[in-house]
């Protein structure tokens, strides 16, 4: 069981925050929190939290840390899908359907903190809660339009489309980090060309978008990327 007192101020306003609980009065989430099926966990580096095998059914906000979604396409190559920071949602794929594999395999990639809403729980705040109901809408709804882009760069999208989408969903807005992935897996999760990727990089770094020195790389420009 999960009280309201074990999670701090700045834990409590990043899931007020989140798409499901945006506009819901702050009473209502206080009484969601002490549910019994409410669940604060925590994660050390390297842990799985959810697989294709292990998963459960439920609603997951990242609290603190950061968690990376990966897809093993058909050559066994993992393709990250996305990198969560604090506030994300995720474990939709989990709910209301009788699948007993998840679609993602989702690892923590430093120590992190999430609070688990399970299905049930999700059941009774939409019921109850009109508000509620409506952010879980959109949320799928944003869910459906982010699986189709990426749908469309890994099928018909250029590689600098590619590359721009990745950096978004994968990278830090202000700070040069190294990518998450050596350039040859990059290329391959990306399904493009090494000499695509480099030319791709290169473009992006020429337009002002990014900045790139020796492994690492920065985003200076992510509305520029967008628009790619």
């Amino acid at each position: 069981m999960v009280n309201f007192m074990k999670l701090s101020e700045k834990e409590f306003n990043t899931v007020k925050g989140t798409r499901l609980f945006r506009g819901a009065a702050d009473a209502v989430l206080r009484k969601v929190i002490v549910a019994t099926d409410c669940e604060l966990r925590g994660f050390a580096k390297g842990d799985t939290i959810y697989s294709g095998t292990s998963f459960s059914r439920s609603l997951g906000v990242l609290l603190e840390g950061s968690l990376r979604v990966t897809k093993d396409n058909t050559d066994g190559h993992a393709m990250i899908m996305s990198t969560l920071t604090p506030g994300s949602l995720f474990g939709a794929a989990a709910l209301f359907n009788d699948e007993e594999r998840y679609a993602t395999n989702i690892t923590a990639l430093e120590p992190s903190r999430i609070v688990f809403f399970s299905q049930r729980l999700v059941e009774r705040m939409i019921r109850r809660e009109p508000t509620i109901a409506e952010n879980y809408i959109k949320y799928l709804s944003e869910r459906i339009l982010f699986l189709n882009k990426k749908l469309f760069l890994l099928t018909a999208g250029t590689a600098e489309q590619r590359l721009s989408s990745f950096l978004l969903d994968n990278l830090p807005g202000s700070e040069p980090v190294e990518l998450p992935l050596p350039m040859n897996r990059l290329a391959d999760a990306l399904n493009i060309s090494r000499a695509s990727l480099y030319r791709a990089m290169d473009s992006l770094c020429e337009s002002g978008a990014v900045v790139k020195t020796g492994k690492k790389i920065c985003i200076i420009d992510a509305e520029r990327l967008k628009n790619i």
